[in-house]
C-alpha cells in the first residue's frame, strides 16, 4: 500500500503541509531508489523511468480537491515528481504531466483507488522492455506526445509506506520504506543502505526462492529451517547492499554505525527470533565486507561481490 492509501482515510483537511512533507519524502526515497537501481550492477531496464506518479482516485472523497490543488494531480494518473537526471526528466516530462495513453493503450477514464497508477507502472514497464514508451500526456489542457528511452538498472519500484515502525519491505516487485525509518535515518547514505538492503532481496530473488522451499513467514517464522533460511537471505542482503551502495557512489561508511543504532532502536520481534542478525553481528559483517570493497577500489576495480 503507498503512502496515500492510508493517508487518505486518516488525515483531516487543511493539513496541507503535511501532504506537501509526505509527498517530499516520497520523492526522497524514489530518488535514492533510482540512484541505486542506476549504479551499474543490473543489466535489466529499470522497471520505472524515475517519476513519482499519483491519482486522485487514491484519495478519500473529502480529500480530493486538496490533493488535486497541494499536489496538482488531474483527471488522470500525475506526474508529483521527477528525479534529477532520470529518463523521465530527460524526456521533457513535467511535474503536473497526466499520463492518458501508454504505447496506444489508454488510461482508463475512471478507477478507484491506487489501481490506475499500478497500470500506468505496468504498461511503462512493459513499454519501456522493448524500446522507447510512447506517452500521451495532457499538460494544461492539451494533449501531446512524449517518448521515454529505457534505461539500464535494477528493477523495482520504490515507494513510501504507511503504518507505523522501523519498517521496511521488498515483494519481488517494490520496494517500501515506512516514513518512521526515513525519519530516523541521519543522511541519504543510511536511506541508501536501507533501500539497498530490499533491492538485493529483489535482485537475488529470495521471495520465490523462499517460497519455493516452503519457508513460513507467518507463525512459525523462528523455527527449524524457516529461521535458518531467511536468516541466510538477510545475510546475502546486508552483503550485496553494500556493493549497490558503492557503485551509485553513497558512503558505506555508515554502515557498521547505522546497524548497531538501528538493532537498538527497533522493537523486539523478527529482528530477536533468529531470522536476522544481531546488531553487532551485522556491524561487524559489514566491517569486513567494506574492507573487501576498498581493497577493490585501490585496486581500480569496480565493487563487485
Amino acid at each position: 500500500m503507498l503512502l496515500a492509501l492510508l493517508l487518505a482515510a486518516a488525515m483531516p483537511p487543511g493539513q496541507a503541509n503535511e501532504l506537501r512533507a509526505l509527498s517530499a519524502i516520497d520523492a526522497r526515497v524514489a530518488a535514492v531508489g533510482d540512484r541505486l537501481a542506476r549504479g551499474g550492477l543490473c543489466r535489466q531496464v529499470l522497471s520505472s523511468p524515475g517519476w513519482v506518479l499519483q491519482d486522485a482516485a487514491q484519495y478519500s472523497p473529502g480529500l480530493r480537491e486538496a490533493a488535486r490543488t497541494i499536489l496538482g494531480l488531474g483527471e488522470w494518473p500525475s506526474i508529483v515528481a521527477l528525479v534529477p537526471g532520470s529518463a523521465a526528466t530527460r524526456s521533457g516530462l513535467q511535474p503536473g504531466d497526466e499520463i492518458v495513453a501508454v504505447n496506444g493503450t489508454p488510461v482508463p477514464a475512471k478507477a478507484r483507488g491506487y489501481a490506475r497508477v499500478e497500470q500506468v507502472e505496468q504498461l511503462v514497464e512493459d513499454a519501456l522492455s522493448k524500446g522507447i514508451a510512447q506517452l500521451q500526456v495532457r499538460r494544461a489542457g492539451k494533449q501531446i506526445d512524449v517518448g521515454v528511452a529505457p534505461e539500464p538498472g535494477c528493477r523495482s519500484r520504490f515507494q513510501l509506506l504507511t503504518g507505523r515502525g522501523l519498517n521496511a519491505k521488498a515483494d519481488g516487485r517494490y520496494v517500501q520504506v515506512t516514513g518512521e525509518l526515513v525519519a530516523f535515518v541521519k543522511s541519504d547514505d543510511e536511506l541508501a543502505l536501507v533501500i539497498a538492503h530490499e533491492l538485493a532481496h529483489n535482485i537475488l530473488g529470495h521471495r520465490e526462492r523462499l517460497d519455493a522451499a516452503g519457508v513460513s513467514r507467518g507463525l512459525f517464522v523462528g523455527l527449524g529451517k524457516n529461521r535458518m533460511r531467511i536468516r541466510e537471505t538477510e545475510l546475502e542482503a546486508d552483503r550485496l547492499a553494500l556493493y549497490l551502495m558503492a557503485r551509485a557512489g553513497y558512503d558505506i561508511a555508515v554502515a557498521p554505525a547505522f546497524w548497531e543504532r538501528f538493532g537498538h532502536s527497533s522493537v523486539p520481534g523478527f529482528l530477536s527470533d533468529g531470522t536476522h542478525p544481531g546488531a553487532r553481528e551485522r556491524a561487524r559483517r559489514a566491517e569486513a565486507e567494506i574492507a573487501r570493497i576498498r581493497a577493490q577500489q585501490a585496486g581500480g576495480q569496480a565493487p563487485t561481490p
